[in-house]
C-alpha cells in the first residue's frame, strides 16, 4: 500500500504539472529584436533581421520583420497563434514595390518559441526575388536564428558585459508591433560592433518613409556603458543634395539598455542652394533586454 500510495502521489504531481504548463498564462505585449552578423561582414547582408511580435489576447501573434539577403531586403507581415507550449510559426510570400519599377518577393518561413513571458527565440528563413524592370534576381537569406525581448525590467550594472547581445522595441510603432532594434557588443566589450532598428521619418509635405536603419559600426563604449554618435555626410543625387545628420546614444548594462536616436535629412538645389525637403524621425526613445 505504501508503494502504491507514492506511486500515485507521483501521478497526481505529473498531472498537476502538465495542467499548469498547458494553462500557463500566454504572453502579452510588445516584443522586438532581430539577428546581427559579426564585422566585417555586411550589416545590410545575409544573416542580418529585424523581428516585431506583439502578442494580442486568445494567443493570437502579429508579426513584422525584414530579413536580408544579398539581393535585397525582404519585409514580412504575418498572423499566428501562440502554442499552449509557446511556440508559434507562420510562412508565407509577400510583395513589396519601393517603386513603380522594382517589386520585391519574399517567400519565408518563421518558426520560435516564447521561452518565458517576456523572451523568445526562433528562426527565420527567406528566398527573395527582386525584380528591376523585367530582370529579376534571386538571393537567399539563410536561416537566420532571432531573439525577442519584451524590455520591462531595468539596466542593471552599469556597463557593457563582453559579447553582449540586447534585443528590444523603440517608441515608433508599425502597422502593429512597436518596431524592433537589436544590438551586438564586441568580444571584449569595448564597442557597440552593430545596431539594426526599424524607423519611420516624416518629411515637410507629410510624407512617410520606413525602413531600416544602423549607426556606424564599431562605436566606443565609455566606462560606464554610454554610447554617443553623431553621423553627418552629404549624398549627391542627380541634380540635389541630401544633407544626413543621424544620432545615437545608448546606456549598456548588465541586465538592459536604453537610449535614443534621431534621423534627418534636407534635400537642397545642387545650383542654388535652396531647400526643397526636409524630414525627420524626431528623437525616438528605445529600450532593450539582454
Amino acid at each position: 500500500m505504501r508503494s502504491r500510495a507514492i506511486s500515485l502521489g507521483a501521478l497526481l504531481a505529473t498531472v498537476l504539472t502538465a495542467t499548469a504548463v498547458a494553462e500557463a498564462p500566454a504572453p502579452q505585449g510588445n516584443f522586438g529584436g532581430g539577428a546581427l552578423v559579426a564585422p566585417p561582414r555586411d550589416i545590410f547582408g545575409p544573416g542580418n533581421a529585424i523581428v516585431a511580435l506583439r502578442a494580442l489576447p486568445e494567443r493570437k501573434l502579429e508579426i513584422e520583420a525584414t530579413v536580408r539577403a544579398r539581393c535585397a531586403g525582404g519585409d514580412i507581415a504575418a498572423t499566428a497563434t501562440i502554442a499552449a507550449s509557446g511556440r508559434f510559426e507562420a510562412d508565407g510570400t509577400a510583395t513589396q514595390e519601393p517603386s513603380p519599377a522594382v517589386k520585391i518577393t519574399t517567400r519565408y518561413e518563421l518558426a520560435g518559441r516564447f521561452a518565458s513571458a517576456s523572451a523568445a527565440d526562433g528562426t527565420i528563413s527567406a528566398t527573395i526575388e527582386r525584380s528591376v524592370e523585367g530582370r529579376t534576381t534571386r538571393c537567399r537569406s539563410g536561416k537566420v536564428e532571432f531573439g525577442a525581448r519584451r524590455p520591462t525590467g531595468g539596466r542593471g550594472s552599469p556597463g557593457a558585459p563582453k559579447k553582449a547581445r540586447y534585443f528590444g522595441t523603440t517608441s515608433q510603432r508599425g502597422v502593429g508591433p512597436s518596431r524592433p532594434i537589436v544590438l551586438r557588443v564586441s568580444g571584449d566589450g569595448s564597442r557597440l560592433t552593430r545596431v539594426l532598428f526599424g524607423e519611420s521619418v516624416r518629411c515637410d509635405d507629410d510624407r512617410l518613409s520606413v525602413g531600416v536603419e544602423a549607426p556606424r559600426t564599431n562605436i566606443r563604449i565609455d566606462a560606464r556603458g554610454r554610447v554617443n554618435d553623431r553621423d553627418r555626410f552629404t549624398l549627391t543625387q542627380g541634380e540635389t543634395l541630401v544633407h544626413v545628420d543621424d544620432r545615437f546614444t545608448a546606456e549598456l548594462g548588465s541586465r538592459g539598455a536604453r537610449g535614443t536616436f534621431s534621423l534627418s535629412d534636407r534635400t537642397t538645389d545642387r545650383a542654388s542652394g535652396r531647400t526643397i525637403q526636409r524630414c525627420s524621425s524626431g528623437t525616438v526613445r528605445w529600450r532593450a533586454a539582454r
